[in-house]
C-alpha cells in the first residue's frame, strides 16, 4: 500500500481565513477577537495570530562555498591594556573565535587604551591577521589610514576600519585599502536608544546608500564593492521579528546596489542586543542571547556578534566571553543553524513580516533622503522626533509592567550566584545622537518613583 499525504488529504474541504475566525471568535466567549488575538508590532505591523497568504517570497541570492564557516563569529574585545587584549584575543581565538572587533577608548573605561604600532603590535602578538582578520568597531576616534597601514605591514589581507558614512576621507581611505571594509553603517544605535525596526532599517538604508553613493560617484570599480562596507543591525529576544528584520534589511540593501547597477551581496552583521540585558539575574542574559543568536543565524546574518552576559554589569570575565562564542559554536556545529541558506523561507508568517518591514522601511529611507539624506540625519527633526517618542513609549511599556523584563519585573529570583566580572562599562552607541537605554534601568525607575 503506498499512500501519500496528499492522497490522506484530497478529500478535506479547503479551509478559508473565514472559516477559522468564525471557529476562533466562538472560542472566545464574546470577547473582541483583535483585542484578544490581534497583535502588531511597534511599527503597527500585524503579527497574527495567524496568515492565510503568503506574499511573494523574498530571494536571498548569497550562496557560501561549501569550505565557508555559515556566518563569521566575531568577538568583540574591550580589555584596556594591550597585554589583557592579547591574552583575550588569543584565547578566543584558540577557541574558535574567526574575526577579532577591536574596541578603542583611550581613557580605558570600556575599550583599549592605545593607539600607535607599538600597542597594535602588543594586542595582536602572536596573531596571524590573515587569518583572523581584525576590524575596528564603529564609534572610535583613532587614525583609520594609520591602522590600515600597519595592518597591511603585519600581512592582514582583510579588515574593517570602523568609518562612519560621512567620513570626510572615506573614498580616499578606500581606494587605497582596497581589500579592507573602510566603513560601517550601525543601525544598532538605533535599536539600542529604544528606536524601532523600521526605524532601524532606515538608518541602515540611509547610511548604506551614503557609502555606496560616495564610492561610484569616486569612480570605484563596482565589481568590487562587496567588502566596501559592512550594515549592523540588532538582533534581540524576538526571534520571529528579528529574523524578518534581517531578511527585509537585505532586500532594502539589495534594491540600493540593484538602482546602482551593482551585483554584489550586502555584508550584515547581527549583534545581539545590549539594551535587553541585565544586571539583576545576570544568568537569564544567556538565554536571551542564545535566542538573539539564532535568530541572527536564521535570518541570514553574515557576521554575528553575541554580547557576553556581563553586558549590564561591566567588562566579561573569560567565562563569560567563552559562553558567548560557545553558543555561537554550538548554534554553528550542534544545532546546524547555518545548513540551510535562509530557513525560514516559505513561512506565511516570516514571509508577511519581512515583506511590511521593508515595504515601511522603504518608506522611512526615502523620508530620509528627502530630508538631505544620511548626512544631514542630525538636523532632520521628523526622524529625530519619531525615534524619541518610540523610546519614551518603550521604557514607559517596560515601567508600567505592559511589557515583562524576566527576572526583574517578573519571575526575579530572591537570591542568585553571582556572576563575576571585570571593572569598566559597555560601550556607548556609536552615533551620539542616539544614546543607549536601558530596560532594566526604566523598570526600576518606575519602582524608585
Amino acid at each position: 500500500m503506498r499512500e501519500t499525504l496528499h492522497d490522506l488529504i484530497k478529500d478535506f474541504p479547503v479551509q478559508t481565513e473565514n472559516t477559522w475566525r468564525v471557529l476562533a471568535e466562538n472560542s472566545l466567549n464574546g470577547a473582541d477577537f483583535e483585542d484578544a488575538l490581534l497583535r502588531k508590532t511597534t511599527d503597527g505591523i500585524a503579527r497574527g495570530p495567524a496568515f492565510f497568504d503568503r506574499p511573494t517570497e523574498a530571494r536571498f541570492p548569497r550562496i557560501r562555498n561549501a569550505s565557508d564557516l555559515p556566518w563569521q563569529i566575531r568577538q568583540v574585545f574591550t580589555e584596556s591594556t594591550p597585554e589583557d587584549a592579547n591574552q583575550a584575543i588569543l584565547r578566543d581565538l584558540m577557541g574558535g573565535v574567526s574575526q577579532i572587533g577591536l574596541q578603542i577608548d583611550q581613557g580605558g573605561n570600556h575599550g583599549l587604551a592605545a593607539e600607535g604600532r607599538t600597542g597594535w603590535a602588543t594586542a595582536f602578538k602572536s596573531v596571524d591577521l590573515a587569518i583572523a582578520p581584525a576590524y575596528l568597531e564603529p564609534g572610535h576616534n583613532i587614525d583609520a589610514r594609520r591602522f590600515a597601514e600597519w595592518m597591511q605591514d603585519s600581512g592582514a589581507k582583510s579588515g574593517g576600519l570602523g568609518l562612519r558614512p560621512d567620513h570626510p576621507d572615506l573614498v580616499e581611505i578606500r581606494q587605497e585599502f582596497p581589500g579592507f571594509s573602510a566603513a560601517t553603517v550601525d543601525a544598532r544605535c538605533i535599536h539600542e536608544t529604544g528606536g524601532t525596526e523600521v526605524q532601524e532599517l532606515g538608518y541602515a538604508a540611509a547610511g548604506f546608500a551614503e557609502v555606496i553613493g560616495r564610492l561610484v560617484e569616486g569612480n570605484a570599480d563596482r565589481s568590487k564593492l562587496e567588502n566596501a562596507t559592512e550594515v549592523i543591525l540588532a538582533a534581540d529576544a524576538d526571534i520571529h521579528l528579528s529574523i524578518a528584520k534581517l531578511r527585509a534589511a537585505r532586500l532594502l540593501l539589495q534594491a540600493i546596489l540593484k538602482a546602482y547597477g551593482i551585483e554584489t551581496n550586502p555584508v550584515i552583521r547581527a549583534v545581539t542586543s545590549a539594551r535587553m540585558m541585565t544586571a539583576q539575574d545576570p544568568w537569564t542574559n544567556m538565554v536571551r542571547t542564545s535566542a538573539a543568536g539564532f535568530a541572527a543565524a536564521a535570518g541570514g546574518a553574515d557576521i554575528i556578534t553575541i554580547l557576553p552576559a556581563t553586558e549590564a554589569l561591566g567588562r566579561p570575565d573569560p567565562l563569560a566571553r567563552r559562553a558567548a562564542r560557545n553558543t555561537q559554536i554550538v548554534l554553528q556545529e550542534e544545532a546546524h543553524a547555518g545548513l540551510v541558506k535562509d530557513p525560514s523561507a516559505g513561512s506565511f508568517l516570516h514571509e508577511t513580516l519581512t515583506q511590511e518591514l521593508a515595504i515601511k522601511a522603504w518608506t522611512s529611507f526615502q523620508s530620509i533622503e528627502g530630508n538631505g539624506g544620511f548626512a544631514q540625519l542630525g538636523e532632520n527633526r521628523d526622524y529625530l522626533n519619531a525615534v524619541n517618542a518610540a523610546r519614551v513609549s518603550l521604557e514607559r511599556s517596560y515601567a508600567t509592567q505592559a511589557r515583562v523584563l524576566f527576572g526583574v519585573n517578573k519571575f526575579a529570583a530572591p537570591s542568585l550566584r553571582e556572576m563575576r566580572y571585570l571593572k569598566g562599562s559597555s560601550p556607548p552607541t556609536s552615533d551620539p545622537r542616539f544614546p543607549a537605554i536601558c530596560l532594566e534601568s526604566a523598570v526600576h525607575s518606575a519602582g524608585a518613583s
